[in-house]
């Protein structure tokens, strides 16, 4: 009976590693398809407010650019953190693999 219980237990974590195994990288490629995608947004952006943003004057000049400068850091806080995101998924991948592995 033990050795049924523990024959069962094995298989179940060998299951959940490699649903992760199988997980991690898909989530991974979607966010890289995201980060991907990123750069299109702002490239609109940028070239809409390389387009219209010159002929403003005034107070709306004013309440635009602290906006401007919010989004240009938006915009780097988001390549940075989906850096870190990518890596850390890679990063998990490796030890999961190697669990799989031993236990095969």
């Amino acid at each position: 009976m033990s050795s049924l219980l523990e024959s069962i237990e094995k298989e179940a974590k060998n299951w959940s590693y490699s649903v992760m195994i199988c997980c991690l990288p898909t989530y991974q490629r979607k966010a890289e398809k995201a980060l991907d995608e990123f750069p299109h947004g702002s490239h609109s952006f940028y070239r809409a407010n390389d387009e219209y943003a010159p002929h403003w004057q005034g107070e709306l000049v004013g309440m635009y650019e602290p906006v401007y400068g919010d989004l240009r850091q938006i915009e780097a806080q988001i390549y940075a953190t989906a850096d870190d995101l990518l890596h850390e998924i890679s990063r998990e991948i490796a030890p999961i693999q190697r669990k799989i592995e031993e236990r095969q």
